[in-house]
């Protein structure tokens, strides 16, 4: 479960003045998603389109992670994709930063591209983080029925990729 903010509109009787007050709920992620203006176009639900969306949103199982905390660490199984909803994630091998995510930002492709394959790198909260876990069945079925889908996750395989090759030239340098 999550947390939103909801604004209530209201006024107070006594001062005949209007009052707004914000108060936290718990949210489902359909409830985040359709609040949250940016996360509602993050380009892998764009990708999507409404029906790929409503099937991610409807079996993500959403994660509240602590500042450090482990999401996946290089050499686990990789059977989900990822998308930051709140915070910022570090993709990298121990020290070395291959790329931060933030919100509306996915992690995790090139495992579901190639699936039955082991994690190339640690994902850490970079901080307090809220993120979305998709199983590889609803990547799977969204890839098939929107190929727009399939060029972003492969789009991003390779940018990192790119980036991890950058960084190994670059450190086996000294």
């Amino acid at each position: 479960m999550l947390w939103g903010l909801e604004v209530v509109m209201g006024s107070d009787e006594k001062a005949a003045v209007p009052v707004v007050r914000l108060e936290l709920k718990h949210v489902n992620l359909r409830q985040l998603v359709e609040m949250d203006e940016f996360l509602g176009t993050a380009p892998l639900f764009r990708a999507a389109g409404q029906e790929g969306t409503q099937r991610l949103i409807d079996n993500a199982v959403p994660r509240r992670l602590a500042a450090g905390q482990a999401i996946f660490r290089e050499g686990d199984a990789g059977n989900s994709l990822f998308l930051v909803l709140r915070g910022e994630v570090t993709l990298g091998h121990d020290a070395a930063v291959i790329a931060s995510v933030r919100k509306g930002d996915f992690f995790g492709e090139a495992e579901v591209l190639a699936p039955r394959s082991l994690r190339g790198c640690n994902a850490t909260a970079a901080d307090a983080a809220d993120v979305a876990e998709f199983p590889l069945a609803d990547i799977a079925a969204v890839v098939q029925k929107q190929v727009a889908v399939l060029a972003l996750l492969r789009d991003a395989r390779d940018e990192r990729a790119k980036a991890n090759s950058e960084l190994d030239d670059f450190l086996n340098r000294w």
